[in-house]
């Protein structure tokens, strides 16, 4: 319910505009999703009438059927409101417009995955910020404001009283807007690419309910802007599929069946410790029920060391085109791949200088940050690698566990020698060389443990190129068989 003393406000004015909503569920969260989506909108400088959020974002996320959304005007609401004939008229061109939206592929598809609500927010922009700007209302953002995410603000209110405490004009002018641009609303729908929005799935959680990694909004949009990203989309769905049926291994240790490791709520009858026999049959059930009894545990966890996997991906201007959609596309599926066997994991881009660093949280990766980051500077790898071994010598003497560092730069990546000697002594080193001009023939290569060398020819066939992403993939998912600061093996760098 809104108060009294905010019977004017732009909240007031964006919940009576659910009046003239399309789009019907019985979902009493719905019109709370909306007004996150609203929100997220805002922060992107999109500021729409709340019933159109509602509607487009509900068809995205929604099934349609008896169980889930059904599509009509709220006569009774549309009758309150005393609406005049044009209005409702460009009410039916805008119910049109919403089944040709249903109707959609992109849609149906957004639907079955289960997207987060930042994501849908994004989309929502991308479908309706053209409309947003082109919309010449003089009044269309005068006091845009948070909204509420109380259930009840919304649950409670007279959408029809709101509605009517305002002039009508400015929303009557809105519908007759969209009736125009309809078929501009529709492009921009079908111009999201389905691979790019089924790759942010994989990384970030898919359902709204499930806590990702936070993920920069702007980064986010610029992915359904970029051609680039959409490249590094294609190559990283390509090698996505044979990643995600890792799992961590569990690591459990089994202890005799007259030892035991712990004593736990919850085991099979034959752990039951002995004296819990000793309670009166009724007081024994009770504790049954509430899970109050005492048992053995037999099985416990191994402490095993958890490494952390630190990917450093070159982005200065040497790296564009194939070689950096090959980087990326390796950095997104290696990232993912470690992180679903346990590993902690960094990636950091480098050129110059070292950037932020990305973490992988709850197995979730800020997929976005990676595929449209863009470098101005030139490079200076001396400077950047020397940064680095004192961060590695900084985490090894903190944190005390495995390191592995996975550089992929080029064939002119020239890091001085001795950085390279103090970075082996704190880490195992992988470094992937993509695309070099020439033989590779840097001073400190037989000083890693570990490099791949991706030739012209490779790149040339997408089967190769697949297929050699995919061989580092699985050799870096195995544990290193060099520890760091041991001699370097002899070995062939494969081609």
């Amino acid at each position: 319910m809104i108060a009294a003393d905010k019977r004017h406000s732009y909240l007031a004015r964006q919940v009576g505009t659910l009046a003239l909503s399309h789009v019907r569920t019985t979902n009493p969260m719905a019109a709370v999703r909306a007004a996150a989506w609203a929100n997220t909108m805002g922060r992107l400088g999109v500021h729409l009438p709340l019933f159109i959020v509602h509607d487009v974002g509900l068809l995205m996320t929604a099934p349609r059927g008896a169980a889930g959304v059904m599509l009509g005007p709220r006569e009774p609401l549309i009758n309150a409101i005393g609406l005049p004939d044009e209005a409702r008229a460009l009410l039916r061109q805008y119910g049109s417009l919403l089944a040709t939206i249903a109707a959609s592929e992109v849609v149906e598809k957004a639907t079955s995955w289960r997207l987060r609500d930042d994501l849908v927010a994004v989309l929502l922009t991308k479908i309706l910020g053209d409309l947003y700007h082109r919309w010449t209302e003089p009044t269309k953002a005068i006091g845009a404001e948070e909204l509420p995410l109380d259930p009840q603000t919304y649950a409670d209110a007279d959408l029809a009283s709101h509605f009517r405490d305002f002039d009508a004009a400015p929303i009557i002018g809105f519908l007759r807007f969209v009736a125009s641009q309809q078929l501009h609303i529709y492009t921009s729908l079908e111009q999201i690419d389905l691979d790019t929005l089924r790759l942010l799935g994989v990384f970030n959680g898919g359902s709204g309910g499930v806590e990702a990694a936070a993920i920069d909004l702007v980064d986010l949009f610029g992915v359904f802007q970029s051609p680039e990203a959409n490249d590094v989309v294609n190559f990283s769905l390509e090698l996505l599929p044979s990643v995600l049926e890792t799992k961590r291994a569990s690591g459990v240790q089994t202890f005799a069946v007259d030892g035991y490791a712990s004593i736990e709520r919850r085991g099979n009858l034959d752990s039951l410790m002995l004296t819990e026999f000793a309670y009166d049959e009724e007081l024994f059930e009770r504790k049954v029920i509430d899970d109050e009894l005492y048992y053995y545990g037999h099985e416990k966890q191994r402490e095993e060391e958890r490494r952390l996997q630190y990917i450093l991906v070159d982005s200065s201007p040497s790296m564009r085109g194939v070689r950096q959609v090959f980087a990326r596309g390796l950095a997104l599926t290696l990232a993912k791949k470690l992180a679903l066997q346990g590993d902690e994991v960094w990636l950091r881009f480098f050129d110059s200088r070292l950037y932020d660093t990305q973490k992988v949280q709850n197995g979730d990766l800020a997929a976005p940050y990676l595929l449209c980051f863009k470098s101005e500077r030139g490079r200076n790898y001396a400077k950047v690698f020397r940064q680095l071994a004192l961060e590695l010598q900084r985490l090894r003497r903190e944190d005390r566990r495995q390191l592995v560092v996975y550089i992929l730069t080029h064939g002119q990546c020239h890091i001085p020698v001795e950085v390279v000697q103090q970075m082996r002594r704190e880490a195992y080193l992988y470094g992937i060389f993509i695309l070099p001009s020439s033989d590779v023939s840097l001073e400190y290569l037989d000083l890693l443990h570990r490099h791949q060398i991706v030739d012209d020819q490779t790149l040339q066939s997408r089967n190769r190129r697949r297929d050699k992403a995919l061989e580092i993939v699985n050799e870096a998912g195995g544990r290193p068989t060099t520890a760091p600061g041991s001699p370097q093996p002899k070995k062939t760098a494969a081609r």
